[in-house]
C-alpha cells in the first residue's frame, strides 16, 4: 500500500514535468532564434496564461460537462454536496483578474533570474521536475497556513464553494492572490526561469489547477482530492498528496482507476488478485 501511495503521487509528478517539458520544446521551437526583450516576455507569458487559462477552463466546463457520457465516466468526486450557483463573468471580474495577471508576470519576468537552458530535453525535465515538488511545497506551507485562525479571514472567499467548478480556481481575495503570487515566486528564484519553460509551466499549471476544481479526473487529477478539502475545509492542502503525507494532514482521497491513471488500475488490480487468492 506504501508502495502504491508513493507511485501514485510520482505518477502526478511526472505527468507535470513531462508534459511541461513537451509544450517546452514547442515554444523553444517557435522562439529560440526570436529576440525576445523584457516587456515581449511579459507580455507573452501573461497572454498565454490569460489566454490558457480561459480555454482550458471553459472546454472543460462547456464541452466535458455538458456531455452527459463524459462527465459520468470522469467525475471524481465520491462525497456529495449540494450544488450551488456559481459567480458568472463579468466584464469588471475579468478585468480586474487581467490586471493581477499582468501584475503577477512583470513581478516574475522582472524579479527572477533568467537562466537559457536551451532545448535539452533532460535538463528542462529536471527543471520541471524539481519546479513541480518545490511548488508543491511552497503551496503546502502558504496553504495550511491559510487555514489558521489568524488567516483564515484571507482565504474564506475561496471557500465560498463546497461544491466545485473550474473557474473557482480563480476565484481569491486579493490578499491571497498576492501572498500565492509571491509563492510561486520561490521555486523559481531557486532554480531561474527560461521563458520557454515559464510559457510551458503556466498552461500546464491552468490545466491542473482548472482540473482540480472541476470535480472530474480527466488527466493531471487522480483523485477527488481537492473535492475533499472544499469539502471538509481541513487536510489536502498541497496540490497533490505527496506533502500532506509526509506531514500528516492527507484527508485520503478515492483514486480514480482507468488509462490516464496507470497506477491507481494496478493497485485496483493488486487487491483483486490478492483478494481473490485468499
Amino acid at each position: 500500500m506504501i508502495f502504491f501511495n508513493l507511485c501514485f503521487e510520482i505518477e502526478f509528478y511526472l505527468k507535470i514535468a513531462i508534459s511541461c517539458t513537451i509544450l517546452q520544446q514547442i515554444f523553444y521551437w517557435l522562439l529560440h532564434n526570436v529576440e525576445l526583450k523584457f516587456l515581449t516576455q511579459v507580455l507573452l507569458y501573461w497572454v498565454v496564461g490569460s489566454v490558457s487559462f480561459y480555454s482550458i477552463g471553459l472546454f472543460i466546463e462547456k464541452v466535458i460537462k455538458k456531455n452527459d457520457t463524459l462527465r459520468e465516466k470522469l467525475t471524481a468526486r465520491v462525497k456529495k454536496v449540494k450544488k450551488q450557483p456559481f459567480p458568472s463573468f463579468t466584464a469588471k471580474g475579468i478585468i480586474i483578474g487581467e490586471i493581477r495577471s499582468l501584475i503577477a508576470a512583470l513581478m516574475i519576468v522582472y524579479l527572477a533570474p533568467e537562466v537559457n537552458r536551451g532545448n535539452s530535453l533532460l535538463l528542462n525535465l529536471g527543471w520541471f521536475l524539481m519546479r513541480i515538488i518545490a511548488a508543491d511545497f511552497c503551496f503546502y506551507v502558504t496553504h495550511w497556513l491559510f487555514h489558521r485562525k489568524f488567516l483564515r479571514k484571507i482565504h474564506l472567499k475561496h471557500h465560498e464553494f463546497a461544491d466545485s467548478s473550474s473557474f473557482v480556481a480563480g476565484h481569491k481575495s486579493l490578499t491571497e492572490y498576492i501572498i500565492v503570487s509571491i509563492t510561486d515566486l520561490l521555486p523559481i528564484f531557486i532554480f531561474g526561469y527560461d521563458i520557454t519553460q515559464l510559457c510551458a509551466w503556466t498552461i500546464i499549471g491552468n490545466a491542473y489547477n482548472l482540473e482540480g476544481h472541476s470535480s472530474l479526473s480527466i488527466f493531471f487529477v487522480p483523485s477527488d482530492f481537492h473535492d475533499l478539502h472544499h469539502t471538509c475545509f481541513k487536510g489536502n492542502y498541497g496540490i497533490q498528496g505527496f506533502w500532506d503525507r509526509v506531514f500528516n494532514t492527507l484527508n485520503p482521497p478515492t483514486k480514480k482507476s482507468g488509462i490516464m491513471f496507470p497506477v491507481a488500475s494496478l493497485e485496483n488490480l493488486t487487491i483483486k488478485s490478492s483478494s481473490r487468492l485468499d
